[in-house]
């Protein structure tokens, strides 16, 4: 079975460390058409949602653009979203023109994806989330800093850990507070601090089902980011009963929405994100335990198709 499949995705994407890299050149073994466009190239257009986009080959480790085409979306069997962050205006301008693609089979939903922003979806199940507070305002901050003592401070749509701040002590935290607002321009997280850096776990979520699992472990002295990207270190895990429960309830609310792939980030058994935008932690369990989990995805992605 033949697809014709592309990838709305960002340009800086770096082969042997990028996932979507990873499910292109999969995509392309399994002998697919496939094309790659920026989302800064997505159009409505004389009726029709459409993208200039290029065709991909690959190499033996690159990936090589070429003719470059008016792509008209409608007659894709699957679109992969997979563009990172900042989650601002003109990434909801594409989640809107995307949904108005029938038959297409998508890795996500544009809708859900909408819907479902990775710091603001945990909301949905209180019984796993340590105390939270989203606010703008700076006397709730500081209520609510004097209550928990010890805080971890982090900006609503950013990635990565970027911005990402531990407050404890005789901190002002209205300073820094005042600066995230004005720095990200919103509402800002703050949760009580979960001690337990050690335990901290990518999940991946495939229709709903854990398909793998990493430890991300700190090695930078103070360091409370645990995200891969700012140096943690993936190494084998198992998911406790309250993982796989947090996975089962999770998994089924995505599945439903139409998120067929998925990242939840597991510390300490308290869930804190859900990663739907541009989800990763695949290259990392394939690294630790020797698996090639694009194939089982890819073979999950042409079942629903068939």
């Amino acid at each position: 079975m033949l697809l014709k499949v592309a990838f709305q995705m960002d340009a800086d994407v770096v082969v042997g460390k990028d996932l979507t890299v990873q499910f292109i050149q999969e995509s392309k073994r399994r002998g697919h058409d496939v094309f790659f466009y920026q989302p800064r190239d997505l159009s409505f257009s004389r009726g029709e949602v459409v993208a200039t986009a290029y065709s991909v080959d690959i190499g033996e480790n690159s990936l090589h653009l070429r003719d470059r085409v008016r792509l008209s979306l409608e007659g894709l069997d699957i679109l992969f979203i997979r563009q990172n962050p900042p989650f601002d205006m003109r990434y909801i301008t594409n989640t809107y023109l995307l949904e108005r693609l029938a038959g297409v089979l998508f890795v996500n939903d544009p809708k859900a994806i909408r819907d479902f922003p990775e710091k603001l979806l945990p909301l949905s199940f209180p019984e796993f989330i340590p105390p939270t507070l989203i606010t703008e305002s700076v006397q709730e901050a500081c209520e609510f800093y004097r209550e928990y003592g010890d805080v971890v401070i982090k900006p609503l749509y950013s990635f990565g850990g970027d911005g990402v701040i531990r407050i404890c002590g005789n901190v002002d935290i209205a300073v820094i507070f005042d600066v995230m607002v004005a720095r990200y321009g919103t509402q800002v997280v703050i949760q009580q601090i979960i001690p337990s850096v050690e335990d901290d776990k990518r999940v991946v979520l495939l229709n709903g089902e854990p398909i793998g699992a990493i430890k991300r472990r700190v090695i930078s002295s103070g360091e409370i980011r645990t995200n891969l990207r700012v140096g943690a270190v993936p190494e084998m895990t198992e998911l406790s009963e309250r993982d796989r429960e947090i996975c089962r309830v999770v998994g089924d609310k995505l599945t439903a929405a139409g998120i067929i792939f998925a990242g939840i980030d597991i510390l300490g058994g308290y869930l804190l994100e859900v990663n739907v935008t541009s989800p990763c932690g695949i290259l990392e369990i394939n690294q630790v335990y020797g698996t090639t989990l694009e194939k089982e995805c890819w073979d999950q992605f042409e079942g629903m198709l068939a």
